[in-house]
């Protein structure tokens, strides 16, 4: 075997190496990422939750500030306005305790594509570079045919 020959041979050995490599570390950082879109999604629902409580948080301390300002005024908390404003208060917290919930959903559900989608990535970055070195081999092969006539 002459030195070009086996240059050539080692080339191409080294072509091939280089294409599964490449193919293997593109689908590691696909991993990866999809783990991080993992994370991202048990943090929202955490932050959900903290929303959540804050609002409820919020119209408890709302409905007791109104409380005592209706007390301070004078008026008796069976009172038919005092109810009305109350019971508006308890309404706009539900709307926003949904509102927060629906949002959350649809966040987690673009984390959820967006995992998928780092995952399919990283197969085809798999399959792509079992290609590629495919390629390189026959490329390999039949410039050591033409080389060695």
């Amino acid at each position: 075997m002459s030195f070009l020959v086996a240059m050539q041979v080692i080339g191409t050995g080294l072509s091939i190496q280089s294409a599964l490599q490449k193919g293997k570390a593109k689908n590691t950082v696909a991993q990866m990422n999809a783990e991080q879109e993992t994370m991202r999604l048990a943090q929202e629902k955490i932050i959900s939750a903290q929303r959540h409580n804050d609002r409820m948080a919020t119209l408890d301390s709302n409905l007791k500030t109104n409380e005592a300002y209706f007390a301070f005024l004078g008026r008796d908390s069976s009172d038919a306005s005092y109810q009305a404003f109350q019971k508006y208060n308890v309404k706009t917290a539900q709307s926003d305790l949904r509102i927060n919930a629906n949002q959350s959903l649809l966040e987690q559900g673009q984390i959820r594509y967006a995992r998928q989608q780092h995952l399919f990535g990283g197969q085809v970055a798999l399959q792509e570079s079992k290609m590629e070195a495919f390629s390189t081999a026959i490329n390999g092969f039949t410039n050591y045919q033409t080389t060695k006539t």
